[in-house]
Protein backbone atom coordinates (compact mmCIF):
# COMPACT_ATOMS: atom_id res chain seq x y z
CA UNK A 1 0.00 0.00 0.00
CA UNK A 2 2.84 2.39 0.85
CA UNK A 3 4.42 1.71 -2.56
CA UNK A 4 1.08 2.49 -4.21
CA UNK A 5 0.83 5.82 -2.38
CA UNK A 6 4.39 6.72 -3.34
CA UNK A 7 3.59 5.95 -6.98
CA UNK A 8 0.55 8.20 -6.84
CA UNK A 9 2.59 11.03 -5.33
CA UNK A 10 5.31 10.68 -7.95
CA UNK A 11 2.73 10.65 -10.71
CA UNK A 12 1.15 13.81 -9.30
CA UNK A 13 4.52 15.57 -9.17
CA UNK A 14 5.29 14.57 -12.74
CA UNK A 15 1.87 15.73 -13.89
CA UNK A 16 2.30 19.05 -12.11
CA UNK A 17 5.70 19.49 -13.72
CA UNK A 18 4.28 18.70 -17.13
CA UNK A 19 1.40 21.12 -16.63
CA UNK A 20 3.76 23.89 -15.57
CA UNK A 21 5.93 23.31 -18.65
CA UNK A 22 2.87 23.19 -20.89
CA UNK A 23 1.53 26.43 -19.47
CA UNK A 24 4.75 28.12 -20.48
CA UNK A 25 4.17 27.29 -24.12
CA UNK A 26 2.33 29.91 -26.10
CA UNK A 27 -0.69 28.58 -27.96
CA UNK A 28 0.04 29.99 -31.39
CA UNK A 29 -1.58 29.24 -34.72
CA UNK A 30 1.22 30.55 -36.90
CA UNK A 31 4.81 29.43 -37.29
CA UNK A 32 7.00 29.89 -34.22
CA UNK A 33 10.70 29.66 -33.44
CA UNK A 34 11.30 28.97 -29.76
CA UNK A 35 14.47 29.27 -27.68
CA UNK A 36 16.46 31.01 -30.39
CA UNK A 37 19.88 31.97 -29.03
CA UNK A 38 20.67 35.59 -29.82
CA UNK A 39 23.90 35.89 -27.83
CA UNK A 40 26.12 34.00 -25.44
CA UNK A 41 27.68 35.46 -22.30
CA UNK A 42 30.30 33.13 -20.91
CA UNK A 43 28.67 29.71 -20.99
CA UNK A 44 25.13 31.08 -20.84
CA UNK A 45 22.98 31.33 -23.94
CA UNK A 46 20.42 34.18 -23.94
CA UNK A 47 17.30 33.31 -25.91
CA UNK A 48 14.15 34.71 -27.44
CA UNK A 49 10.95 33.35 -28.98
CA UNK A 50 9.57 34.42 -32.35
CA UNK A 51 5.91 34.14 -33.39
CA UNK A 52 4.84 34.71 -36.99
CA UNK A 53 1.30 35.47 -38.14
CA UNK A 54 -0.86 32.61 -39.36
CA UNK A 55 -0.48 31.97 -43.10
CA UNK A 56 2.04 34.79 -43.37
CA UNK A 57 3.83 35.22 -46.68
CA UNK A 58 5.21 38.69 -46.00
CA UNK A 59 8.95 39.21 -46.21
CA UNK A 60 8.66 42.69 -44.67
CA UNK A 61 6.39 42.28 -41.67
CA UNK A 62 6.35 44.82 -38.83
CA UNK A 63 7.77 43.61 -35.52
CA UNK A 64 6.43 43.86 -31.96
CA UNK A 65 9.37 43.24 -29.62
CA UNK A 66 8.26 42.42 -26.05
CA UNK A 67 10.44 42.52 -22.91
CA UNK A 68 9.11 40.83 -19.75
CA UNK A 69 9.01 42.27 -16.25
CA UNK A 70 10.17 40.89 -12.92
CA UNK A 71 12.18 43.59 -11.19
CA UNK A 72 15.23 42.92 -13.42
CA UNK A 73 15.71 39.86 -11.20
CA UNK A 74 12.97 37.42 -12.24
CA UNK A 75 10.60 36.60 -15.08
CA UNK A 76 10.92 34.82 -18.40
CA UNK A 77 10.13 35.26 -22.08
CA UNK A 78 7.30 32.73 -21.66
CA UNK A 79 5.38 35.64 -20.10
CA UNK A 80 4.46 36.45 -23.69
CA UNK A 81 2.06 33.53 -23.36
CA UNK A 82 0.31 34.70 -20.22
CA UNK A 83 -3.28 35.97 -20.39
CA UNK A 84 -2.19 39.60 -19.94
CA UNK A 85 0.24 39.60 -22.87
CA UNK A 86 -0.92 37.08 -25.45
CA UNK A 87 -4.07 38.97 -26.54
CA UNK A 88 -1.84 41.85 -27.63
CA UNK A 89 0.33 39.45 -29.65
CA UNK A 90 -2.74 37.97 -31.31
CA UNK A 91 -4.29 41.34 -32.17
CA UNK A 92 -1.18 42.73 -33.81
CA UNK A 93 -0.50 39.41 -35.57
CA UNK A 94 -3.89 39.77 -37.23
CA UNK A 95 -2.43 42.93 -38.80
CA UNK A 96 0.65 41.09 -40.01
CA UNK A 97 3.07 41.65 -37.13
CA UNK A 98 5.78 39.20 -36.17
CA UNK A 99 5.99 39.08 -32.35
CA UNK A 100 9.08 38.45 -30.25
CA UNK A 101 9.39 37.77 -26.54
CA UNK A 102 12.93 37.98 -25.23
CA UNK A 103 14.93 36.92 -22.20
CA UNK A 104 17.81 38.86 -20.70
CA UNK A 105 20.28 38.29 -17.89
CA UNK A 106 18.74 38.77 -14.46
CA UNK A 107 20.15 40.62 -11.48
CA UNK A 108 21.45 38.65 -8.55
CA UNK A 109 23.59 39.98 -5.70
CA UNK A 110 26.10 37.23 -6.37
CA UNK A 111 26.24 36.99 -10.17
CA UNK A 112 27.57 40.43 -11.06
CA UNK A 113 24.59 41.29 -13.29
CA UNK A 114 23.25 44.82 -12.91
CA UNK A 115 20.46 46.73 -14.60
CA UNK A 116 22.71 47.99 -17.39
CA UNK A 117 23.31 44.38 -18.44
CA UNK A 118 19.54 43.93 -18.74
CA UNK A 119 19.36 46.99 -20.98
CA UNK A 120 22.30 45.81 -23.07
CA UNK A 121 20.76 42.37 -23.56
CA UNK A 122 17.43 43.91 -24.57
CA UNK A 123 19.27 45.95 -27.20
CA UNK A 124 21.20 42.90 -28.38
CA UNK A 125 18.04 40.85 -28.80
CA UNK A 126 16.64 43.59 -31.01
CA UNK A 127 19.94 43.84 -32.88
CA UNK A 128 19.73 40.09 -33.52
CA UNK A 129 16.30 40.53 -35.07
CA UNK A 130 17.56 43.40 -37.23
CA UNK A 131 20.54 41.30 -38.32
CA UNK A 132 18.25 38.40 -39.24
CA UNK A 133 15.39 40.48 -40.62
CA UNK A 134 15.41 38.77 -44.00
CA UNK A 135 15.51 35.28 -42.48
CA UNK A 136 12.48 35.93 -40.27
CA UNK A 137 10.64 38.09 -42.80
CA UNK A 138 10.56 41.36 -40.88
CA UNK A 139 11.00 44.99 -41.85
CA UNK A 140 13.75 46.46 -39.63
CA UNK A 141 12.33 49.96 -40.16
CA UNK A 142 8.94 49.04 -38.68
CA UNK A 143 9.62 47.98 -35.10
CA UNK A 144 7.56 48.76 -32.01
CA UNK A 145 8.90 47.79 -28.57
CA UNK A 146 6.79 46.96 -25.52
CA UNK A 147 7.35 45.83 -21.97
CA UNK A 148 5.76 45.70 -18.54
CA UNK A 149 7.17 46.78 -15.15
CA UNK A 150 10.96 46.29 -15.36
CA UNK A 151 10.34 45.40 -18.99
CA UNK A 152 8.49 48.70 -19.31
CA UNK A 153 11.66 50.53 -18.25
CA UNK A 154 13.63 48.42 -20.72
CA UNK A 155 11.15 49.24 -23.51
CA UNK A 156 11.48 52.93 -22.67
CA UNK A 157 15.26 52.62 -22.84
CA UNK A 158 15.03 50.86 -26.21
CA UNK A 159 12.86 53.72 -27.44
CA UNK A 160 14.75 56.68 -25.99
CA UNK A 161 18.35 55.79 -25.15
CA UNK A 162 21.44 55.90 -27.36
CA UNK A 163 22.02 52.27 -28.32
CA UNK A 164 25.73 52.96 -28.81
CA UNK A 165 26.00 53.30 -25.04
CA UNK A 166 24.73 49.75 -24.61
CA UNK A 167 26.81 47.51 -26.81
CA UNK A 168 27.26 43.91 -25.75
CA UNK A 169 27.86 41.13 -28.25
CA UNK A 170 30.57 42.28 -30.66
CA UNK A 171 28.95 40.47 -33.60
CA UNK A 172 25.72 42.41 -33.09
CA UNK A 173 27.16 45.81 -32.20
CA UNK A 174 27.09 47.24 -35.73
CA UNK A 175 23.33 46.80 -36.18
CA UNK A 176 21.26 49.91 -35.59
CA UNK A 177 18.12 49.74 -33.47
CA UNK A 178 15.67 52.57 -34.08
CA UNK A 179 12.14 51.62 -33.04
CA UNK A 180 9.21 53.50 -34.50
CA UNK A 181 7.70 53.73 -31.03
CA UNK A 182 7.59 52.24 -27.55
CA UNK A 183 4.94 51.09 -25.09
CA UNK A 184 5.44 50.81 -21.34
CA UNK A 185 3.03 49.18 -18.92
CA UNK A 186 3.71 50.51 -15.37
CA UNK A 187 7.44 50.93 -15.96
CA UNK A 188 9.58 53.33 -13.88
CA UNK A 189 10.74 56.47 -15.65
CA UNK A 190 13.27 58.06 -13.27
CA UNK A 191 15.41 56.49 -10.53
CA UNK A 192 17.04 59.75 -9.50
CA UNK A 193 13.90 61.13 -7.86
CA UNK A 194 13.23 58.94 -4.85
CA UNK A 195 9.96 60.79 -4.22
CA UNK A 196 8.48 59.04 -7.25
CA UNK A 197 8.81 55.70 -5.46
CA UNK A 198 7.11 56.86 -2.25
CA UNK A 199 3.47 55.97 -1.74
CA UNK A 200 1.02 55.64 1.13
CA UNK A 201 0.08 52.27 -0.36
CA UNK A 202 3.40 50.67 0.61
CA UNK A 203 6.19 50.95 3.17
CA UNK A 204 8.82 49.58 0.76
CA UNK A 205 12.22 51.26 0.66
CA UNK A 206 11.89 53.96 -2.02
CA UNK A 207 15.47 53.30 -3.17
CA UNK A 208 15.06 49.52 -3.22
CA UNK A 209 16.24 49.24 -6.84
CA UNK A 210 19.48 51.17 -6.27
CA UNK A 211 21.61 48.07 -5.69
CA UNK A 212 20.32 46.63 -8.95
CA UNK A 213 21.59 49.73 -10.72
CA UNK A 214 25.08 49.80 -9.22
CA UNK A 215 25.73 46.37 -7.72
CA UNK A 216 27.16 48.05 -4.62
CA UNK A 217 25.92 50.17 -1.73
CA UNK A 218 25.97 53.93 -2.01
CA UNK A 219 22.77 55.13 -3.62
CA UNK A 220 22.17 58.13 -5.85
CA UNK A 221 24.41 60.48 -3.88
CA UNK A 222 27.42 58.30 -4.63
CA UNK A 223 26.40 57.14 -8.11
CA UNK A 224 24.33 59.91 -9.77
CA UNK A 225 25.56 59.13 -13.29
CA UNK A 226 24.61 55.46 -13.01
CA UNK A 227 21.12 56.35 -11.76
CA UNK A 228 20.64 58.84 -14.60
CA UNK A 229 21.89 56.36 -17.19
CA UNK A 230 19.13 53.91 -16.21
CA UNK A 231 16.42 56.59 -16.13
CA UNK A 232 14.42 57.02 -19.38
CA UNK A 233 13.60 60.55 -18.20
CA UNK A 234 17.17 61.69 -18.95
CA UNK A 235 17.15 60.17 -22.45
CA UNK A 236 13.93 61.83 -23.61
CA UNK A 237 14.45 64.42 -26.36
CA UNK A 238 12.15 66.45 -28.56
CA UNK A 239 12.73 64.15 -31.53
CA UNK A 240 12.45 60.87 -29.58
CA UNK A 241 10.10 58.25 -31.05
CA UNK A 242 6.52 58.26 -29.75
CA UNK A 243 6.07 56.62 -26.36
CA UNK A 244 2.85 55.33 -24.77
CA UNK A 245 2.88 55.03 -20.97
CA UNK A 246 0.09 53.10 -19.24
CA UNK A 247 -0.01 53.30 -15.45
CA UNK A 248 -2.33 52.18 -12.64
CA UNK A 249 -3.51 54.87 -10.24
CA UNK A 250 -3.04 52.64 -7.16
CA UNK A 251 0.21 50.90 -8.11
CA UNK A 252 2.28 50.33 -4.95
CA UNK A 253 5.24 48.79 -6.82
CA UNK A 254 5.85 51.48 -9.43
CA UNK A 255 3.71 54.36 -8.17
CA UNK A 256 1.40 56.38 -10.36
CA UNK A 257 3.68 59.46 -10.32
CA UNK A 258 6.15 57.98 -12.82
CA UNK A 259 3.97 58.44 -15.90
CA UNK A 260 2.96 62.10 -15.38
CA UNK A 261 6.56 62.87 -14.38
CA UNK A 262 7.84 61.88 -17.83
CA UNK A 263 4.78 63.35 -19.54
CA UNK A 264 5.46 66.75 -17.96
CA UNK A 265 8.99 66.82 -19.38
CA UNK A 266 7.69 65.69 -22.76
CA UNK A 267 5.18 68.54 -22.85
CA UNK A 268 7.86 71.04 -21.85
CA UNK A 269 10.24 70.02 -24.66
CA UNK A 270 7.65 69.05 -27.28
CA UNK A 271 8.30 65.28 -27.24
CA UNK A 272 5.60 62.79 -28.24
CA UNK A 273 4.59 60.99 -25.03
CA UNK A 274 1.05 59.72 -24.50
CA UNK A 275 -0.22 58.56 -21.11
CA UNK A 276 -3.16 56.50 -19.94
CA UNK A 277 -3.91 56.35 -16.22
CA UNK A 278 -5.94 53.25 -15.38
CA UNK A 279 -8.33 53.80 -12.48
CA UNK A 280 -8.68 51.19 -9.72
CA UNK A 281 -5.57 49.39 -10.94
CA UNK A 282 -2.47 48.26 -9.12
CA UNK A 283 0.63 46.60 -10.52
CA UNK A 284 -0.12 44.07 -13.28
CA UNK A 285 -3.55 45.76 -13.52
CA UNK A 286 -4.64 44.11 -10.26
CA UNK A 287 -8.09 45.21 -9.15
CA UNK A 288 -7.86 47.90 -6.44
CA UNK A 289 -11.09 49.36 -5.10
CA UNK A 290 -13.16 48.34 -8.09
CA UNK A 291 -12.79 47.01 -11.63
CA UNK A 292 -9.99 48.67 -13.62
CA UNK A 293 -11.12 51.48 -15.92
CA UNK A 294 -10.49 50.96 -18.78
CA UNK A 295 -10.84 47.20 -18.43
CA UNK A 296 -7.95 44.82 -19.08
CA UNK A 297 -9.31 43.78 -22.51
CA UNK A 298 -9.59 47.47 -23.39
CA UNK A 299 -6.01 48.09 -22.20
CA UNK A 300 -4.84 45.22 -24.39
CA UNK A 301 -6.76 46.59 -27.35
CA UNK A 302 -5.40 50.11 -26.86
CA UNK A 303 -1.88 48.71 -26.67
CA UNK A 304 -2.29 46.77 -29.89
CA UNK A 305 -3.97 49.70 -31.64
CA UNK A 306 -1.12 52.03 -30.70
CA UNK A 307 1.47 49.66 -32.19
CA UNK A 308 -0.61 49.17 -35.35
CA UNK A 309 -1.19 52.91 -35.74
CA UNK A 310 2.52 53.69 -35.48
CA UNK A 311 3.28 51.28 -38.29
CA UNK A 312 0.44 52.58 -40.44
CA UNK A 313 1.57 56.18 -39.91
CA UNK A 314 5.11 55.28 -40.90
CA UNK A 315 3.85 53.65 -44.08
CA UNK A 316 2.03 56.75 -45.32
Amino acid sequence: MKLFHISIILASVLLASFTTAAEKKVAWEGESFLDVTYKQVGKRQIKLDIYKPKDSTSTKAPLLYYVHGGGWAAGDKAKGGLPLMQPVFKQVAEKGFVCVSTNYRLFNKNNGVIMKDCVTDAFDGLRFMIKNAEHYGIDPTRVVVWGDSAGGQLAQMLTLADSNRFKGDKDLAKYSTKPLAGISWYGPTDFTDVELFKTDLSDKNPDRFGFRITGVDGGFEKFPDEYKEMSPYYWLKKDSPPLFLLQGDTDATIPYAHAPHLKQKADEIGANVKTLIVKNAGHNWRKAGGPPEPSIPEIQQLTAEFAIQQVEDASK
